[in-house]
C-alpha cells in the first residue's frame, strides 16, 4: 500500500489545476435527483494533491478499480453485460468490500482486492476459447502484484489451481486450458519469488503445493497427448486411458517418494497457524497469539448480515444460473463461493473475500433476467440475433470427457425426455413460423417481468443503499478521533487517543522507547514518532510472548526487565479498562514461551483472571498491568514510585503513561549500537536487533514456540498450550 501511494503521489503532486463543468444545456435535461448525485454536483476540480490527500483517497480509488475488474469478471463468467453492471453496483457499496476499501482506510487488502479481481478476470478471460490463452500472462502479472500486497494471495493461488483441476474433472481440458494454466503458473510463481518476504516459498510451502501439483499434473497430461500424437497408428480411447492411468501412477509414486525424502530433510515449510485454523474443527490454531485476535474467530450470522446484507440472498439464487453458459469459466463463481464461504465460517476476517463473490452472484438473477427482457424488445424490432460463432473444440477421447459423454448418452433419456424435446422443437418452430405472434408475446412477458422486478426490488435496493452509505461513513471516519453527542444535544470531539500518542512526540526525547502491547505499536511510531517494542507487523512470536510476560508479571519483576528495553510504558484504560480485559491473553501467550508463568498444569493460565464480581486473582492483582490500569483508582492499588512515575493520563483516562525509573543506560547504548544489529546480508536494510546482555539469562529460559503444524521440527518440544489443544483435537476425533 505504501509503495502504491508513493508512486501515485509522485504522479499527481505536480498536476496542473483543471476544472470541468457539465454544460448547463445538458444539466437542465437531467432530473433534480440525478443532478444532486452527480460528482461535485456537475463540477469536477483536478489539481495537485499532497501526500495526506492521496493516502486518504487511495482506499476509494482501489475500491473503484476492484469494482471495475469485478464487473468484467462477472460479464465474462455469466456472458451477461447486465449481470456485470448489477454486480458492480453491489460491489461498490457492499460493506464486506468497504471494510478495507473506503476513503480513509489504509490497508494492504485494498490493493490485494483490486489485484484479486483483476487476476480472476484475466484468468477467466484466458479460457474463453482455446486461442485466448495468452491472456494468462497478464493474469500472472496481476497475481504477482497481489503477492506483493497481501499474504492472502494463497487464496487466489489455490482457487485458480482448483478451477483448473475441476475443468479436467469435467472433461473440459484442452490445449488452450493447458497453455493458460501453465503460463499463469510460471509467470506468477517466477514473479512471486522476487518479492523479498516470499522468495522460494511457492515451491516449499505446503499451502501452495496444490497449485504446484495441478501444474505438474497438466504437464503429465500434455506429455500423454504428445506421446499419443507421435504414434503412427494412433491409440484407441481404451488404450490411451489405461496408458495415462499407468503413467500417472508411476509418476505419482516417484513424486511421493521424493516428497517424503524432502520432508525428512525439512525442505517443506509447515502450514501457518492461520491457514491451519481454517480446517480445525474446534476453531483453535494452537497458537495463543493468533487465537487472541478477534478477527480470527469464527464468523456469526450477525456478521454475515452486517457485511453482506440482502445481496447474499440474491447470490444463492445466482448459483442456479451458473450452468447454462458456454465458457469454461462458468464454474469459477461456484468454486469461489464454496471456498470463500468455508473460509469465512472459520475466520471472521475472511468475510472480506465473500464481498466479491456475493456481488458477482447477486448480479446473475437480476442482470441475466434483465438482459433477456431487453433482448425481447430488440428482437421485436430487428428480429432474432444470429448466434455468435465459436471456435469449435474437438472432443478428446480416453479421458473424463469420454466418460461424461458416455454417461450422458445413457442417462439423457431419463432427463431430456421425448416430450421435452418435442416441446423445445415446437417452441423453436413457432418463433419462426408465427413470428408475428411470438415477438409481441415475448415483449408482453418482458414488460411484466420488468414491472415486477421494479416493484419488488425498489424497496430492498433503497434499503441497501441506505445501509451501505451509513456503514461507509462509519468505516471512513478516523479511528482515533470520533464525534459524541451529549444528552443536551451538545457535540463533542473525542480525541483522547490521538492526544495520548501525540504526547510522546511533544514531551519525550527522540530516542525514547515505549513499552506497550503490540496493538498500539503503529500509532506510537506513526503519531508519537517514538520507537515501539512491537506492532502489528511483528512476526516474532517469542518476542510478543516476552512482552506478555512483562505486562502480566509482578511489578518488581516487570521493572527488572523493562528497564533494559524501554523508557516509558503505556497502558490503555478507558471505560472498559481495555488492557486489563485482554491481559489474560498476555499471560497465556507469555506462558507458551515461558512455561514458568502459569506452569505446565495450567496451559490456558486460568489462575490469571478476574471473577464475575470484578475481583482479580492473586496473580493478576500483583501484575504490572493491573496496577498500572488501577493506579490510584482503587484503594491500596498503586505502582511503586521508586520504579514507575506517572507522567501523563489523558483527560478521559483512555491512556496512562508511566516513566520507567532507573533505566539501564548501558543496555540502551548497547541496543542502539549498530554493531549489535544482525543483518540478513552485508549492507542489507533488514537488520534485526538483539536483546541486551543483561537479559540473556531471561531469554535463555524461552522455549521457541512450536505450533501444531511444525512437524519438521521433530526435536523441538511443543508448548503446554499446544499440547492441550492437541489432546482436545484428539478427543474430538
Amino acid at each position: 500500500m505504501q509503495i502504491f501511494v508513493a508512486y501515485v503521489w509522485k504522479a499527481v503532486k505536480d498536476m496542473p489545476k483543471v476544472t470541468c463543468t457539465l454544460p448547463e444545456s445538458i444539466s437542465a435535461l437531467l432530473p433534480e435527483y440525478l443532478r444532486y448525485h452527480l460528482p461535485g454536483r456537475g463540477t469536477l476540480d483536478f489539481g495537485p494533491m499532497n501526500l495526506t490527500q492521496v493516502t486518504c483517497l487511495s482506499g476509494a480509488w482501489l475500491g473503484g478499480a476492484a469494482t471495475f475488474f469485478l464487473a468484467l469478471l462477472t460479464a465474462e463468467t455469466s456472458e451477461s453485460l447486465g449481470a456485470g453492471v448489477v454486480a458492480a453496483f453491489v460491489m461498490a457499496g457492499i460493506p464486506a468490500h468497504l471494510m478495507r476499501s473506503v476513503a480513509g482506510m489504509f490497508e494492504n487488502e485494498a490493493v490485494a482486492m483490486a489485484c484479486f479481481c483483476a487476476t480472476f478476470w484475466l484468468w477467466c478471460r484466458s479460457l474463453r476459447t482455446p486461442s485466448s490463452w495468452p491472456w494468462a500472462a497478464l493474469a500472472g502479472l496481476a497475481y504477482v502484484t497481489a503477492v506483493a500486497a497481501w499474504g492472502g494471495y494463497i487464496f487466489a493461488n489455490n482457487l485458480i489451481g482448483l478451477h483448473a483441476a475441476v475443468l479436467v474433472a469435467l472433461g473440459k481440458y484442452n490445449w488452450g486450458v493447458y497453455r493458460a494454466y501453465s503460463l499463469w503458473y510460471i509467470t506468477g510463481t517466477v514473479g512471486a519469488t522476487f518479492v523479498p518476504v516470499v522468495g522460494y516459498t511457492p515451491l516449499r510451502s505446503l499451502e501452495q503445493m496444490p497449485s504446484l501439483c495441478v501444474f505438474v499434473g497438466f504437464q503429465v497430461l500434455e506429455l500423454c497427448d504428445f506421446y499419443r500424437s507421435r504414434q503412427k497408428n494412433g491409440m484407441t480411447a481404451r488404450r490411451f486411458f489405461l496408458f495415462r492411468v499407468l503413467l500417472f501412477l508411476t509418476i505419482g509414486a516417484v513424486a511421493v517418494a521424493a516428497c517424503w525424502m524432502l520432508l525428512q530433510l525439512g525442505y517443506f515449510q509447515p502450514l501457518s497457524s492461520r491457514i491451519r485454523g481454517l480446517f480445525l474443527k474446534h476453531r483453535k490454531t494452537g497458537n495463543p497469539l493468533v487465537d487472541s485476535v478477534a478477527e480470527h474467530s469464527a464468523a456469526s450470522e450477525a456478521a454475515y448480515e452486517h457485511y453482506l446484507g440482502t445481496p447474499r440472498f440474491f447470490a444463492v439464487a445466482g448459483l442456479a444460473l451458473c450452468w447454462h453458459q458456454d465458457t469454461p469459466a462458468k464454474i469459477f463463481p461456484v468454486l469461489f463461493a464454496a471456498v470463500a464461504y468455508h473460509f469465512s465460517l472459520k475466520m471472521n476476517r475472511l468475510i472480506l473475500i465473500c464481498g466479491p463473490i456475493v456481488s458477482i452472484l447477486a448480479g446473475y438473477p437480476i442482470g441475466i433476467v434483465a438482459d433477456w427482457c431487453i433482448e425481447q424488445f430488440i428482437r421485436f424490432f430487428c428480429g432474432p440475433r444470429k448466434p455468435a460463432l465459436r471456435q469449435p473444440t474437438p472432443d478428446r477421447s480416453g479421458g473424463m470427457g469420454s466418460i461424461i459423454r458416455t454417461f450422458w448418452r445413457v442417462t439423457a433419456p431419463a432427463f431430456y425426455t421425448q416430450e421435452l424435446q418435442s416441446l423445445v422443437t415446437f417452441k423453436d418452430s413457432f418463433s419462426v413460423r408465427f413470428w408475428f405472434l411470438d415477438r409481441p408475446i415475448r415483449v408482453v412477458v418482458a414488460i411484466g417481468i420488468l414491472s415486477f422486478m421494479t416493484k419488488e426490488l425498489t424497496g430492498p435496493m433503497n434499503d441497501f443503499i441506505t445501509i451501505c452509505d451509513r456503514q461507509a461513513r462509519g468505516m471512513g471516519e478516523p479511528g482515533l478521533v470520533y464525534e459524541a453527542r451529549l444528552q443536551n444535544g451538545q457535540t463533542l470531539i473525542i480525541d483522547d487517543e490521538l492526544k495520548g500518542y501525540e504526547w510522546f512526540k511533544k514531551n519525550t526525547p527522540k530516542d525514547a522507547r515505549v513499552m506497550s502491547w503490540w496493538d498500539y505499536g503503529y500509532q506510537i511510531t506513526g503519531i508519537g514518532r517514538r520507537t515501539s517494542l512491537a506492532d502489528g507487523n511483528t512476526w516474532n512470536h517469542e518476542h510478543i510472548a516476552t512482552l506478555g510476560r512483562i505486562l502480566s508479571a509482578p511489578e518488581k519483576k516487570a521493572h527488572n526487565i523493562m528497564r533494559h528495553l524501554a523508557d516509558y510504558a503505556l497502558v490503555k484504560v478507558g471505560r472498559d479498562e481495555t488492557d486489563l480485559q485482554i491481559s489474560t491473553h498476555f499471560a497465556r501467550i507469555g506462558n507458551s514461551v515461558f512455561p514458568d508463568i502459569c506452569g505446565p498444569q495450567d496451559p490456558t493460565c486460568t489462575k490469571y483472571g478476574m471473577d464475575y464480581h470484578g475481583t482479580p486473582s492473586q496473580m493478576m492483582a500483583k501484575s504490572f498491568v493491573y496496577k498500572a490500569v488501577k493506579h490510584g483508582g482503587r484503594e491500596g492499588v498503586r505502582l511503586d514510585p521508586k520504579l514507575f512515575e506517572e507522567v501523563h493520563t489523558t483527560p478521559r483516562r483512555t491512556f496512562r503513561i508511566y516513566k520507567i525509573l532507573n533505566v539501564s543506560t548501558e543496555s540502551k547504548e548497547w541496543v542502539a549500537d549498530s554493531k549489535n544489529k544482525v543483518c540478513d546480508a552485508p549492507g542489507s536494510w533488514y537488520c534485526v536487533g538483539q536483546y541486551p546482555p543483561a537479559l540473556h539469562k531471561l531469554i535463555s529460559k524461552r522455549k521457541n514456540f512450536a505450533q501444531l503444524e511444525d512437524f519438521n521440527k521433530k526435536d523441538q518440544e511443543k508448548s503446554d498450550y499446544t499440547k492441550y489443544l492437541e489432546s482436545r483435537q484428539t478427543d474430538e476425533i
